[in-house]
């Protein structure tokens, strides 16, 4: 568990970061999930300039630039930060940076969009990030957003009683560690968006692909009827 001091989840991804770099490749969670979905939202980005708010090891910065994006890359951990700059090289620009915290290397109006995938589940309160957003995009900019999904994340009927789904709570979920990460009603996903000036566009609830099925076929029927992520695409009024 992170200290008090530190992002809740920078721990335990410094620590799972050379793992996280090959298997975003390949788990079908991540390749045929949550990424065909979140990378469906985003708009035509050649010759803007893009934050990959949460860039973990660079597959989504990596994307955007081959869409002729320029990048800027942010993540709390920078054993994660590594493994974007090797895979992309001087081709975008990256800084340590709290997604919880004002991003202080980026001037008002700098971005014409920002992408953040599975990474605002790390931060407990959306309304000063999505506020930050707010002020370093351009009138008309995009966000685009992955989360893990209220209804998947919330203990229904299996938990010990104490749990609040209407609460922002703190939770963990195994790898090869234990990750702290947020869960949070669907109100505090839609929300906060709102009311920091955004207007919602289009919402996906993926279901796996056919290489998914292919890949992970114990799982696929499962992952077909229930769901895993919540994908938002919104703009900045």
């Amino acid at each position: 568990m992170a200290s008090e001091d530190e992002p809740v989840a920078k721990a335990a991804y410094d620590e799972l970061a050379d793992t996280y770099a090959d298997e975003v490749r390949t788990n079908p969670y991540n390749a045929d999930l949550e990424f065909p979905a979140t990378s469906s939202l985003v708009p035509d980005v050649d010759g803007k300039r893009v934050l990959d708010a949460g860039c973990g090891t660079g597959a989504y910065t990596e994307w955007l630039l081959d869409r002729g994006a320029d990048v800027v890359g942010v993540d709390v951990s920078e054993a994660m930060l590594a493994h974007a700059r090797e895979r992309v090289g001087d081709r975008a620009t990256f800084h340590r940076a709290d997604l919880a915290a004002p991003l202080e290397f980026a001037e008002t109006d700098a971005f014409d969009g920002v992408v953040s995938a599975l990474a605002l589940g790390y931060v407990e309160e959306w309304r000063e990030s999505f506020s930050e957003f707010a002020r370093i995009l351009e009138p008309g900019g995009f966000f685009v957003f992955s989360t893990g999904h209220p209804f998947d994340q919330f203990p229904f009927g299996g938990d010990d009683g104490r749990a609040n789904y209407f609460d922002v709570e703190l939770a963990e979920k195994n790898w090869e560690v234990d990750v702290p990460y947020y869960r949070r009603p669907v109100s505090a996903v839609v929300n906060p968006l709102l009311e920091s000036g955004f207007r919602l566009e289009r919402l996906l609830e993926p279901r796996p692909t056919e290489r998914f099925e292919e890949t992970w076929p114990e799982r696929y029927e499962k992952e077909s009827r229930y769901p895993v992520f919540l994908c938002v695409r919104s703009r900045l009024s």
